[in-house]
């Protein structure tokens, strides 16, 4: 084994003999969580200045509390899930929704097989027969590829923090696995269901099947308020700009921030949806002022009838099951989002215009970079309506 010579004037900078010259080296002393020495050491480096930057960068880790200092040798998956889970809360990296998910994968699949084995324990083939065994219970592939990114955060995580020297788990094959049902909705079904909805629902419920129609999600529309819409005349045609800004969860039922920064944005609605949205929100300040409800800009624009508290973020489903039994063709919010996708492409409306209606983050990275118009959302809508809102008599 090659000698490290450290270097004068380069503290925990080494530099040793190879075949064709040489090389540098950091050896850095800490202390651990248990106050037990610990040595960070890591070769290859071309030159000083290289080990000098990644030296430094270590060291700013530990003090910034990137790194954990917990003993690597004990330290078992279930420790690391905290510390990371603990740092992603901290940091708001993690929403109330994302750690509910992964807090459930965690506990049923991962910890009950791996939560206390040590990191630098588990073998590739450990975790391979993991996997297949998930898909001979016949889990769905997307359930078992999100298992599998909960375990790869851990085991990433740890590589990064020199927890572990490698993730031997990258790359893991999922073969076998159930594919998920493809949310498709033919159009002689959308009709229907709509159809449907504007004869058994009333006016107001009908609007929120409408809105979810153009695409938005259910926690947005479960966010809209009062402010968020805001009426005017484009061209003598009446229109309403709704603002997406907020989104409502059962974790957070009081709002919380959007998907991603893509999701803030302003849609245009014409025609019918306009008196629909003017007389939904003219509706919402009657039943709280009904109720005894005090109500201002701020107040959401979809509340309860009986007693003027705005609605579950789940509710929306109960209002699909209600139109699923009258008509008997099986919806759910998501899928009329997908529907609203398929058919803009389908009648070859701009992809980035329908990026940035969906509030999507990137059809590719240079759309990624475009911003929406008035104008473009305003002539997706107007062709988009004759498609989605047929009137009654319509065949």
């Amino acid at each position: 084994m090659a000698k490290w010579k450290p270097m004068k004037r380069h503290p925990n900078i080494y530099e040793y003999p190879v075949k064709n010259g040489k090389k540098y080296g950091i050896r850095f002393t800490y202390y651990d969580a248990e106050h037990k020495r610990r040595e960070y050491k890591k070769s290859g480096f071309i030159d000083w200045q290289e080990a000098e930057v990644a030296l430094h960068k270590f060291q700013n880790d530990i003090d910034n509390g990137f790194v954990n200092t917990l003993n690597n040798r004990n330290t078992t998956v279930e420790a690391y899930y905290e510390v990371i889970r603990k740092r992603s809360v901290d940091i708001g990296k993690w929403r109330p929704a994302t750690i509910a998910q992964k807090d459930m994968y965690f506990a049923k699949h991962l910890k009950p097989v791996f939560g206390n084995m040590a990191l630098t324990d588990i073998s590739r083939q450990q975790y391979q027969h993991f996997i297949d065994s998930e898909v001979k219970d016949g889990y769905a592939k997307t359930t078992i590829s999100t298992i599998n990114s909960v375990m790869q955060i851990i085991m990433n995580a740890a590589e990064r923090n020199d927890v572990i020297s490698k993730n031997k788990l990258k790359d893991i094959s999922i073969e076998g696995a159930k594919e998920p049902k493809p949310a498709k909705l033919e159009p002689q079904d959308y009709q229907l269901f709509m159809k449907t909805a504007r004869e058994y629902l009333s006016k107001y419920w009908y609007t929120l099947i409408c809105l979810l129609a153009l695409g938005a999600r259910r926690e947005e529309i479960s966010g809209l308020r009062y402010k968020s819409l805001k009426f005017f005349k484009q061209g003598g045609q009446e229109a309403c700009e709704i603002t997406y800004d907020m989104a409502r969860t059962r974790y957070e039922e009081g709002g919380a921030k959007l998907k991603n920064h893509a999701s803030y944005r302003k849609n245009y609605v014409t025609g019918e949806l306009v008196e629909l949205l003017k007389f939904s929100l003219q509706y919402s300040k009657n039943i709280c002022t009904q109720c005894g409800r005090q109500y201002n800009n701020d107040s959401f624009l979809f509340v309860m009838e009986d007693y003027g508290e705005p609605i579950h973020p789940e509710y929306p489903n109960k209002i699909f099951k209600k139109v699923e039994r009258a008509c008997g063709v099986h919806v759910y919010p998501h899928l009329l989002r997908h529907y609203f996708a398929t058919m803009a492409r389908s009648n070859n409306f701009s992809p980035t215009d329908i990026m940035h209606w969906l509030g999507h983050s990137s059809l590719t990275m240079t759309d990624s970079y475009t911003r929406p118009t008035k104008q473009g959302a305003l002539k997706l809508i107007n062709e988009m309506n004759g498609t989605l809102f047929k009137p009654n008599n319509g065949k």
